[in-house]
């Protein structure tokens, strides 16, 4: 008996080490982590469509700021009937060769390049806001996945104790203490265990199928190098909520891409506006005679705005398209704020739940259970109570790991609505 509770002491200080609140995240820890975020950014393929739909667009921007290719027109005049078909210079009485181009009035390109300008930073943000996402999705599943690693470990240990409980149950039903529904009893509870891990593992490996496709991994590859992902980490974090609301107003990509929407608004109503002046088409056109340049003709065109309903209707369009993009940016940074404070406030309640298992829950579970496999091998309680316990035990632990993951899913959450890495 006495090494039956050596065994005992020995398994709860096991269980302890799983489920300490003094374990602290080392360096492998985070980098585990930090790696398959790494490469989740670097192969997740809907990132590296949207991170070239970025580049595209700003591409486009310097485009927009060029000028139209000019053209060239070539006028042959008074071709002889006997050969109207040789169409060359040299055929021709006269030639004409007119070289034009078009000039936008003053401040129309500088426009269209600024605007299109902030549509590769509204692309870049949504970049970077999806990039925000997939991060949060892997460490979404990481923490599953290691959660059900640590649970199988803690059911294992659990496994190990119904072994001493059996072995007590046996020991008494051989002097005549308990009958062999005692024994019975345990050998079922045993069973249930192993239905548990049967449950656990196939959960964990759903857990590795997700984080492979957030990775761009093949499914029949190997998710870690060793059997076992790293430890789920249990620090705290610390931050000041008014802190990471104003880190929210200038890093979450959202509110980057409702004021590059604001500000592109503006400038389509700043262009709109320039529709009142006209557009200018200069050319030139040396004249060829008898194969000698003797003369040349100068053009200038232009577009004449005189239909003003029409332009006034494009530029109110553009205001009122302005103001609601305005209207836009006021609702996103409200919306953000009240998410990032409402995900702060998640924080702070996970963490206090961790700490209700760590200071409370815990260590009575793990205390009644010890105290009642003493009192089940003195014969002071029946095996319905320490079965009690044992559930109860196994319950506490499975909820303090619920907690722990429960609180890095919610710090998770609050770094993507802020934008940053705590």
């Amino acid at each position: 008996m006495t090494r039956d509770l050596l065994k005992i002491f020995i398994l709860a200080a096991c269980l302890s080490g799983i489920i300490s609140p003094a374990v602290r995240v080392d360096a492998a820890e985070a980098n585990s982590l930090k790696a398959l975020i790494e490469e989740a950014r670097a192969n997740n393929p809907e990132l590296r469509a949207l991170e070239q739909k970025a580049k595209a667009v700003e591409a486009r921007a310097t485009a927009e700021g060029a000028f139209d290719d000019p053209t060239l027109k070539v006028e042959l005049e008074d071709l002889p009937r006997d050969r109207p078909l040789n169409i060359s210079p040299g055929n021709a009485m006269m030639t004409r060769y007119t070289l034009s181009q078009m000039f936008p009035f003053p401040g129309k390109l500088s426009l269209k390049e600024k605007i299109a300008l902030k549509e590769a930073v509204m692309a870049k943000a949504a970049f970077r806001g999806r990039e925000l996402e997939v991060t949060n999705l892997v460490k979404d599943a990481y923490f599953d996945y290691a959660y059900m690693n640590e649970s199988l470990e803690a059911i294992k240990a659990i496994k190990e104790l119904l072994s001493i409980m059996s072995a007590a149950a046996g020991t008494r039903y051989s002097t005549g203490g308990v009958s062999q529904q005692d024994v019975i009893k345990v050998n079922a509870e045993t069973v249930m265990l192993e239905n548990d891990i049967i449950t656990i593992e196939a959960r964990k490996e759903v857990g590795a199928a997700r984080l492979k496709n957030l990775l761009g991994r093949a499914q029949d590859s190997a998710l870690f190098d060793s059997a076992a992902p790293d430890a789920l980490p249990k620090k705290r974090i610390e931050f000041k909520t008014e802190e990471i609301l104003k880190s929210a107003l200038e890093k979450n990509p959202g509110i980057k891409m409702a004021e590059a929407e604001v500000e592109a608004g503006e400038l389509g109503t700043r262009l709109a506006g320039k529709n009142y002046y006209p557009d200018f088409m200069v050319g030139v056109a040396p004249v060829e005679r008898d194969g000698r340049f003797d003369t040349f003709d100068f053009m200038l065109q232009m577009n004449i705005p005189i239909w003003g309903g029409k332009y006034r209707g494009l530029f109110a369009e553009a205001e009122a398209n302005s103001h609601a993009m305005r209207a836009r940016l006021l609702a996103e940074k409200n919306m953000k704020l009240f998410e990032v404070k409402e995900a702060a406030l998640m924080v702070e309640a996970a963490g206090r739940m961790m700490s209700l298992y760590e200071t409370g829950l815990l260590p009575t579970a793990e205390i009644s259970f010890e105290s009642a496999l003493k009192n089940y091998q003195s014969g002071r309680i029946d095996l319905i109570m320490l079965l009690d316990t044992q559930r109860e035990l196994k319950k506490t632990k499975l909820g303090y790991l619920g907690a722990v993951v429960e609180y890095r899913k919610t710090v998770a959450s609050l770094e993507r609505l802020v934008g940053a890495d705590f």
